[in-house]
């Protein structure tokens, strides 16, 4: 119970579990209408908000500060925040972000988890409840605010994730560090990551498959463009 191993009994409990949190948390929102609605996701925002806050003060406060881990730099980071704004501001952009960030990439740490805690611990907890929150944004905004992607929301969320790799792997080159995972080091954990090739080519890979995972999250949307025009 004080470590968590991979594709185990334990992560796909864990993944069942967060399938079902993000069916209840998005049928709730169907339920409420008017002011409830927006009381229901004014909460939801404050809540993703408090547990980015909370986790970057237990980490530093838990492994100390270290500019390896303890700036909120990583992908995750960033789309948590785009999550709390999701729910708390809805706006095209936000929805956007968080559907092709949060469900096409942010997703590939619930099935390949860089996670060693297991479930005695608040790191383990952390990390489920902040891809919750990543994960169920993008849905939320499909599910319960009716968003359905187009080309401009697309062009968004590839022509931003551009600029975060370019920024990132910019820092973690002079610096050494591995934000991203765009650094030469890899994860504790098996990952897809291990099946990209060598550095920086790795890099080169995961752009790739990053941006053909948010494509094919457009592609079933074009059908109900075209019916609804």
């Amino acid at each position: 119970m004080d470590r968590f191993q991979s594709f185990g009994a334990q992560h796909l409990l864990s993944v069942a579990g967060l399938v079902a949190a993000i069916a209840i948390m998005c049928a709730v929102g169907r339920r409420f209408q008017g002011a409830s609605s927006r009381t229901y996701e004014l909460a939801l925002g404050i809540s993703v908000a408090v547990l980015w806050i909370g986790y970057q003060v237990y980490d530093t406060m838990h492994r100390g500060f270290d500019p390896g881990h303890s700036l909120p730099l990583q992908f995750c980071d960033l789309t948590a925040i785009v999550a709390a704004l999701e729910f708390a501001r809805p706006r095209r952009a936000y929805h956007a972000l968080a559907w092709f960030w949060g469900v096409a990439l942010a997703s590939q740490a619930v099935f390949t988890p860089d996670l060693t805690a297991g479930p005695d611990t608040v790191g383990f907890w952390a990390f489920w409840l902040y891809h919750l929150f990543v994960v169920g944004a993008g849905i939320y905004a499909i599910a319960v605010r009716g968003f359905r992607p187009e080309w401009r929301d697309l062009r968004l969320a590839i022509g931003l994730g551009f600029l975060y790799v370019a920024v990132m792997f910019t820092i973690d080159a002079v610096f050494g560090l591995n934000y991203g995972y765009f650094g030469r080091a890899m994860p504790g954990q098996p990952t897809l990551l291990d099946h990209l090739g060598p550095w920086p080519i790795r890099v080169l890979h995961m752009v790739l498959l990053g941006t053909v995972a948010m494509v094919l999250l457009w592609l079933p949307w074009m059908p109900v463009r075209r019916r609804a025009r």
